[in-house]
């Protein structure tokens, strides 16, 4: 027998899995694989990328389970964190917008995400997050999510840039070995002075096995 493409292969087996277990996402994961997805879309779908989204979400609904407006999503790259948070049940998140700035992107996000397109419930948008004015934008935002606040030059400048009182999901970590990473803290506690909120919902930290991951849910 000759052995599938490895696309192909991925497809089928996703697709399986998606009949097996009834998963809306997984079938909307292999559904872009049948339309040719980015060698890297593995990546973000691995098991780290899924548990660490998935604790999110989990937190998430414990303090803030239905944001007043939409959830930005920022450096969003392929729409996996926005396919959770809209598939979630609970969560009740009117709408998300997926900002990434590279432009390869949402293209990809919108065709992962194509059922929530379809209902006005999901956009994916390219733009630098550090040029945004979401105190211009209509409407305000409920909640803006940035999981990589390792990789901005100055996390402090940036958030001063944001509304007062928005409601804000920020995640870094201590992986300093990454040539990316600029903003790096070595503990929660740190994470939190970086990025001082005047109000903290929620504070966590999750190691992993090259690095731990922190967490803040509170207002800017």
């Amino acid at each position: 027998m000759t052995p599938e493409p490895p696309v192909e292969s991925v497809h089928d087996l996703l697709r399986g899995m998606a009949a097996l277990s009834g998963h809306r996402i997984v079938a909307d994961v292999a559904r872009l694989y049948g339309k040719g997805a980015p060698p890297d879309l593995s990546i973000a779908c691995n098991h780290k990328q899924i548990a660490s989204k998935q604790w999110l979400v989990e937190a998430l609904a414990q303090t803030l389970p239905q944001p007043e407006g939409p959830v930005w999503v920022l450096g969003a790259w392929y729409g996996v964190l926005g396919a959770l948070l809209l598939d979630d049940e609970g969560l009740a998140v009117s709408e998300v917008v997926s900002l990434d700035v590279d432009p390869s992107c949402a293209s990809i996000a919108e065709t992962l995400n194509h059922r929530h397109v379809a209902s006005g419930r999901f956009r994916a948008v390219t733009a630098d997050m550090t040029a945004l004015d979401l105190a211009a934008t209509t409407p305000r935002p409920g909640l803006v999510i940035n999981t990589s606040c390792e990789h901005l030059a100055d996390v402090p400048g940036w958030l001063a840039t944001l509304p007062a009182g928005l409601p804000l999901l920020l995640q870094s970590n201590d992986y300093y070995r990454e040539p990316d990473h600029r903003s790096c803290v070595p503990s929660l506690a740190a994470f939190r002075e970086q990025a001082g909120l005047s109000e903290v919902w929620f504070a966590g930290a999750r190691p992993t096995k090259n690095y731990t991951r922190f967490m803040l849910i509170g207002r800017r």
